[in-house]
């Protein structure tokens, strides 16, 4: 795999993408050494990987995605660091959904490169 991304040129930044029961999940790359490919989280016999692609800038996308979010302001907001890392968010604002910066665990399974939250109806 550390030859498939160098000779492509593969920006490990924009992580993996498994199919998890028709959810994608992040599966974001740590560091390529030598021949080895470390991840943040786990990869699993089984699911479909694709490489994600970026589409535009980082920042407006991430932005212009939290602005389609129909929801009261968040009870409880995680974004993951590796989006301020990869994104150039430290000190940018990002609307309503400020919070912890960490990496994400939902329903016991490892993520990456996600923001999550919680509303109260």
């Amino acid at each position: 795999m550390a030859d498939y991304l160098n000779d492509n040129k593969i920006d490990i930044k924009l992580p993996l993408v498994g199919d998890y029961s028709g959810n994608g999940v992040n599966i974001s790359f740590k560091a390529i050494e030598g021949k080895k490919v470390n991840f943040y989280a786990p990869v699993f016999n089984g699911i479909e990987y694709k490489m994600a692609r970026l589409t535009g800038d980082y920042v407006d996308n991430f932005q212009n995605r939290i602005e389609q979010i129909d929801s009261d302001k968040p009870a409880f907001v995680c974004n993951c660091i590796l989006n301020f890392l990869y994104g150039g968010l430290e000190g940018k604002v990002i609307k309503s959904f400020c919070g912890p910066i960490t990496f994400g665990e939902i329903a016991y399974q490892l993520v990456n490169q996600t923001l999550v939250y919680v509303t109260v109806a």
